[in-house]
């Protein structure tokens, strides 16, 4: 079954990449793939795939497309509440945004970040309010057990010194529970899940 879960992710990788995947929305920075404009010749040599001898690629996923796509609005919608934020909300209200949507597992590492003593001060001291727009996403790992998007999270900071822009790419790792979804871990993503 890890087999048939890996060639569909790497199948899935591939439909994402080119623009030619329709499991998860279309959105203002995935533009469609270009259409081309050489012709390239037949190749006839070998067996060529037969209509039942064609799977599609639904059936070798380890879940459903419909199931996908929740999972990605889920990261979309955790990534955009992690990245916004306000000197003048509390911890614990940042924290109850994330809660709903976090594994038990995560709690206690969203806990120690909301409480952050230095980033708290450091935000007051210039008035910092941060807002988040998630830009594109991308799967980047599936298994049976979980999936990971990416997400590129477009960051707004006003502060008392002036606005500043950023992006910053999140590794979202979702675990299925029940019929929904939790969210497992967010790091950078260039960092790789620990």
């Amino acid at each position: 079954m890890t087999s048939r879960a890996g060639r569909a992710a790497a199948l899935l990788a591939a439909g994402l990449l080119c623009g030619g995947c329709s499991l998860l929305p279309r959105t203002a920075a995935s533009p469609a793939a270009p259409a081309s404009t050489t012709a390239w010749p037949s190749v006839t040599a070998g067996p060529q795939p037969t209509a039942a001898a064609a799977v599609p690629l639904a059936a070798l996923l380890p879940f459903p497309p419909a199931r996908l796509r929740a999972a990605a609005s889920l990261a979309r919608r955790f990534t955009a509440a992690w990245d916004s934020w306000s000197w003048q909300q509390a911890p614990a209200a940042w924290l109850a945004r994330l809660r709903p949507m976090a594994a038990n597992e995560l709690y206690p590492a969203l806990a120690q970040a909301a409480g952050d003593r230095g980033v708290l001060a450091q935000r007051a001291a210039t008035r910092q309010v941060a807002v988040a727009t998630v830009t594109a996403l991308a799967i980047a790992d599936l298994t049976p057990g979980s999936v990971t998007v990416t997400a590129t999270a477009a960051q707004v900071i006003t502060s008392s010194s002036g606005t500043s822009r950023s992006t910053a790419d999140w590794a979202v790792t979702l675990t299925p529970e029940g019929s929904g979804w939790l969210v497992w871990d967010i790091e950078p993503a260039g960092a790789g899940n620990s």
